[in-house]
């Protein structure tokens, strides 16, 4: 059986890994297959054909792209996509760019805190100075021990904490009629970690493909209720580790994987849509 690990962050967005490091481990691991979805991103996934070609390991064009519906933060995972296709090209653009206006807001609310960060010093640790986030700037925190990388989420940054600023978005519509325009699969990402699976059907409405059921933060009875509602409204299936490389031991490349049944689900889908 294939392991198949179809959600991993690199440097290139909020992870702390190169793309040539991912392929390592990923070949280390024995996973045959992987996916790079960095957010709002795919300049990772570029990074990582010559060495995933090298490897002799199968890597899955993929971005995890950022939205809200209803005051949820909704993440669509894109799988199989034309990456230099115009209109999801100019999405992430507007993405990449409200990012950076995003993050300079989070720091203005932060001087109310007395806490004084320029946005130079979160770019000291951004790699790629498209896709600027939150880890980045709590990182910045923590450098200048105004607080810790966890309590700058819990105190400061975190969602409805006092200088917690929205990213400028795309509707989840629009992302996911984006996706599929592009040629690709659009995949509600950690459906479990949202908190509200009653939004699950306006999105298959919006033409979601299908949901990430297999994911760390997932219990048991979630990846039950997940593949249920995957065949009730005749969804695909993915899953994949969300691995950032935060030497964390609850954040481990292959941690969660994709079976490879479903695995084929994916590849049949491709086929027919080509």
């Amino acid at each position: 059986m294939k392991k198949i690990d179809l959600h991993i962050h690199s440097c290139y967005s909020d992870g702390t890994k190169h793309p040539k490091e991912i392929v390592k481990m990923a070949r280390d691991k024995g996973i045959e297959v992987i996916s790079i979805t960095d957010h709002d991103c795919v300049d990772g996934y570029h990074t990582a054909r010559r060495y995933a070609r090298h490897a002799r390991i199968e890597l899955i064009p993929g971005v995890e792209i950022s939205s809200y519906y209803e005051s949820f933060d909704v993440h669509i995972l894109a799988y199989f996509i034309n990456t230099h296709n115009r209109a999801l090209t100019a999405m992430l653009k507007f993405l990449q760019k409200g990012r950076i206006e995003r993050a300079q807001k989070i720091l203005d609310k932060l001087e109310e805190y007395d806490i004084d960060i320029d946005i130079k010093d979160v770019f000291d640790h951004v790699e790629n100075k498209k896709v600027v986030g939150r880890p980045h700037i709590a990182t910045a925190m923590a450098e200048k021990d105004y607080t810790s990388y966890e309590e700058a989420f819990w105190h400061y940054i975190g969602n409805d904490r006092p200088a917690y600023v929205k990213k400028p978005s795309y509707h989840p519509k629009e992302v996911i009629e984006i996706i599929k325009n592009a040629g690709g699969i659009a995949i509600l990402a950690h459906p479990g970690v949202i908190k509200n699976d009653f939004i699950i059907p306006d999105l298959v409405d919006f033409g979601l493909d299908g949901l990430e059921v297999f994911y760390p933060l997932h219990t048991v009875y979630q990846r039950q209720i997940y593949l249920e509602l995957a065949e009730r409204y005749d969804l695909l299936v993915t899953g994949g580790s969300d691995y950032h490389g935060l030497e964390k031991r609850s954040d481990e490349i292959g941690q969660s994987l994709l079976k490879e049944n479903y695995y084929n689900q994916l590849l049949e889908w491709k086929k027919n849509a080509n």
